[in-house]
């Protein structure tokens, strides 16, 4: 499946588990992966075709900025969620980057997330539903 980028998106955010590091915004790196059949865009040459990243970047930074997160795994649900349904990419790949913990050039969280056929007003190709790169379902 073809793919647009957003990568390195800075972010300022209020996320941590103590409540200490919650009341201070710290910055946060996004990565999006937004897959989606992008021969249209390339065949004619028209936005329209297309995804508009100024948008999505604009609305992954209010995601983060409207609210505080305990954990950066909500935070990457979040984006996710919002992303996939106001944008209808076929799937979404979040990764989040934080600074905080000492020792480290950062910590963070990958997650990847898919709409449903039911949910899709474009044809979604093969659908990822949460299982990353090296992750494996876990059985029911």
């Amino acid at each position: 499946m073809d793919s647009i980028l957003i990568e390195g998106l800075r972010c300022r955010a209020h996320v941590g588990v103590p409540i200490k590091e919650r009341r201070r915004l710290q910055e946060v790196r996004i990565d999006l992966r937004m897959g989606l059949d992008l021969k249209p865009a390339g065949r004619a040459d028209r936005v329209e075709k297309t995804l508009d990243y100024a948008a999505v970047a604009r609305e992954v930074k209010e995601i983060v900025r409207s609210r505080s997160f305990r954990l950066v795994e909500a935070m990457a649900e979040a984006v996710a969620g919002k992303v996939l349904e106001k944008f209808k990419p076929a799937s979404v790949r979040v990764r989040i980057r934080k600074f905080s913990v000492p020792g480290t050039d950062s910590v963070g969280v990958k997650i990847t997330r898919g709409r449903s056929r039911t949910t899709s007003s474009r044809p979604s190709g093969r659908e990822l539903r949460g299982v990353g790169e090296g992750d494996r379902p876990s059985p029911l």
